[in-house]
């Protein structure tokens, strides 16, 4: 995934060599633990489960991006964090799949990380589906 260094984000790549030791690590239970300066382990379950995931896909060679929910994308940005053209996310701001607003007095319009977020997660969902409905055909026999 390309930086964009125009965004409040942060963009974290692992080098190679790192990720295989991730990877290593990952696939032997390795886990996330934070810890106050006196030692004492401190628990906030969603953060854990955010460097869990960041964890994990740096072991897989993956970059990991962080936007806050409030960060506003070009469709242009959308495009490279979805990784589609902006032509393709104008045409989804079109049809409604992506809300969007138009900049004051301008045609310019911008997506929030959130919106974004829920989209990506909605068409994961209905991939998985289709996938599963593909395969469940194949493995009952179905040719194509």
């Amino acid at each position: 995934m390309p930086t964009t260094s125009f965004l409040p984000t942060a963009t974290v790549r692992s080098r190679p060599a790192r990720s295989t030791k991730l990877r290593t690590a990952v696939a032997h239970g390795a886990t996330i633990e934070l810890r106050d300066v006196n030692g004492a382990k401190i628990v906030v379950p969603e953060l854990i489960q955010l460097l869990q995931l960041a964890l994990e896909s740096l072991a897989n060679g993956h970059d990991v991006m962080l936007l806050t929910g409030e960060t506003e994308l070009s469709p242009t940005e959308a495009g490279r964090v979805l990784g589609c053209s902006r032509q393709y996310v104008d045409r989804l701001i079109d049809l409604g799949e992506i809300p969007a607003h138009n900049l004051p007095e301008s045609t310019h319009r911008r997506i929030r990380a959130t919106d974004l977020a829920t989209f990506q997660t909605l068409r994961n969902k209905r991939t998985t589906k289709i996938s599963d409905a593909i395969n469940a055909l194949t493995d009952a026999g179905a040719r194509y």
